[in-house]
């Protein structure tokens, strides 16, 4: 048989033959339905329902174009970062520990991780980027909740508390990062921002601040007020929790 014009959804022989009706009916039913076939699942908007598992099962498959040791492979991979986030967020080197990662994971994982973080950027306020601190978070939290070293960033705004530009400024060590409070007030001259939002994670997510973190965020904040610049917030991230400078009165 022919097979030239059959045209395949990257998914699996399974979705194929489904009527426009079919999948009509099938998005029509309720979210209290059996269990079904992760691509369908997938397909019809119930993707929120699949656990890690299933979704790094899928990952693998559609990244290395085979089922051949994609069960294996989507095991290996969640025994050792324990869910789909710090996959994603793993560095160069973790992942090419992993057995049969193949040549064509890394770069599609890095793919997936970008698309990721734009678009969690994309659903940030366009006005003003404070007006929503859980979008904000999110974002944040996207950038650097699974960071397996300290990275200090900064948000910088204008006078609307539009975003101008989101800057890595340093990376660290598991607990340290160096700051430059002049080289920070020098950048927000440059770009002309007007107030700024300061954030570094804490690897081992506790987020509550060291006397480290007082310290600089002091440091910063007199540098600029020298040129006119304030800090809108300092945000640190741990895991599953954040700690805001400005809600915690530290600011």
């Amino acid at each position: 048989m022919d097979d030239r014009g059959t045209e395949k959804t990257g998914f699996s022989d399974g979705m194929i033959g489904l009527s426009s009706a079919d999948l009509r009916q099938i998005t029509a039913l309720t979210d209290t339905l059996p269990e079904m076939e992760p691509p369908l699942a997938l397909l019809t908007g119930r993707g929120r329902h699949l656990d890690d598992t299933a979704l790094l099962h899928l990952l693998t498959v559609l990244f290395t174009g085979r089922e051949t040791g994609s069960v294996a492979l989507s095991h290996n991979l969640f025994a050792r970062f324990g869910s789909l986030a710090a996959v994603l967020s793993a560095t160069d080197r973790e992942l090419e520990s992993i057995s049969d990662m193949g040549m064509h994971m890394l770069p599609m994982i890095r793919v997936l991780q970008e698309a990721a973080l734009r678009y969690n950027r994309a659903r940030l306020p366009p006005e003003d980027v404070l007006d929503n601190e859980q979008k904000l978070l999110d974002y944040l939290t996207a950038r650097l909740a699974r960071e397996n070293i300290e990275q200090f960033r900064i948000l910088f705004l204008n006078e609307k508390n539009s975003l101008i530009a989101d800057e890595a400024q340093a990376r660290g060590t598991v607990n340290h990062t160096p700051v430059y409070p002049r080289e920070v007030a020098r950048r927000a001259v440059e770009i002309g921002a007007t107030a700024l939002v300061l954030v570094h994670n804490h690897p081992s997510g506790d987020p509550t601040p060291s006397e480290a973190d007082l310290q600089m965020t002091m440091q910063v904040q007199a540098a600029l007020e020298v040129v006119g610049v304030t800090i809108a917030d300092h945000f640190i991230i741990g895991n599953g929790r954040h700690t805001s400078f400005r809600r915690s009165n530290l600011l």
